[in-house]
């Protein structure tokens, strides 16, 4: 987490503070997952194929239930999954309490995932 850059600097310092996301105390995510439905991906076939992730996600100390769907693309010896979805902060005990970051960061943001093999 401590590793994620921004564009600028003061976006940078929020992020990692200990009023946000606490990187030194937090800092890794962990999502843990399984393809409920992988047999429906053929890997010796070209195609791109929709499934649906099922498992945890690990933010800021705090680890909710996930079910999201996802494509897996297959071409040649190449496998890409892909997903996006949204996050409430919420739910992961992350807030600016008061202050102007309060007003400018998003209380629901775009997670976006991009796995390749």
């Amino acid at each position: 987490m401590q590793s994620y850059e921004f564009e600028k600097s003061l976006m940078q310092k929020h992020y990692n503070s200990k009023k946000f996301l606490d990187t030194k105390l937090f800092p890794k995510s962990k999502l843990k997952g399984k393809i409920t439905n992988l047999s429906d991906v053929h890997f010796n076939m070209d195609g791109t194929y929709n499934v649906t992730i099922k498992g945890t996600l690990t933010i800021h100390g705090e680890t909710k239930n996930i079910k999201e769907n996802a494509t897996i693309t297959v071409k040649g010896e190449s496998i890409k999954l892909n997903t996006k979805f949204n996050l409430t902060l919420a739910d992961y005990a992350i807030a600016f309490k008061d202050g102007k970051p309060s007003t400018n960061i998003a209380k629901i943001i775009e997670v976006t995932v991009v796995a390749e093999y």
